[in-house]
């Protein structure tokens, strides 16, 4: 099984992550660390990423996905996932239709991954008030993603709905509650 912890910046996607993988002796990965340092720099400068600026990154991810699929490793993958158009690249490795065709990316990534391919990816959305994530945010130190890129984060995200493989868990608890909530959902599915 492979868990993705999406949410908007400061959710503890991280921090809940390398919990949850240690709990679970899993491999764990934050998507952070993928971005090429283009994407790093429009962040750092309080600039919001397009669509274009993700679709190469997602595609990335999808690959560690898949590796771990392929080995026969359950892992946490920490990613914000906020489109569900995103989350569908996760797991499949395209871009929707509906984009490709007005994007100039659809030619530079290819479509290589079909359905029966997909892994077999939770998605699990760090929820929370845009006032406890702000004060996470604001608190925290030595991360490329400033506070003031919040608010375009919760415009952007497009929360799991029922189509999809997830499930929502409250940030407004401890760390720990959060995890033992995660590792409930996981043991109650395996």
């Amino acid at each position: 099984m492979i868990v993705v912890l999406m949410g908007v910046c400061g959710c503890g996607k991280t921090s809940v992550g390398q919990a949850l993988a240690e709990k679970l002796s899993w491999e764990f990965a934050d998507a952070d660390l993928f971005h090429p340092d283009v994407n790093k720099q429009k962040m750092s400068a309080g600039v919001p990423l397009t669509d274009e600026d993700r679709y190469p990154w997602l595609r990335k991810l999808h690959t560690v996905i898949c590796s771990w699929t392929s080995e026969g490793k359950s892992g946490v993958l920490a990613c914000s996932a906020l489109k569900k158009s995103y989350r569908e690249i996760l797991t499949t490795g395209q871009v929707p239709q509906d984009l490709s065709n007005t994007s100039s990316v659809s030619q530079r990534i290819p479509h290589q991954h079909s359905d029966s391919a997909r892994p077999n990816v939770l998605f699990v959305y760090l929820k929370g008030s845009k006032e406890v994530v702000r004060s996470r945010l604001e608190s925290r130190t030595g991360h490329f993603m400033p506070a003031g890129l919040l608010d375009s984060q919760f415009l952007t995200l497009e929360e799991p709905d029922d189509s999809e493989n997830s499930v929502s868990v409250d940030i407004a608890q401890p760390l720990m509650a959060v995890v033992m909530d995660i590792y409930q959902i996981i043991v109650e599915l395996t």
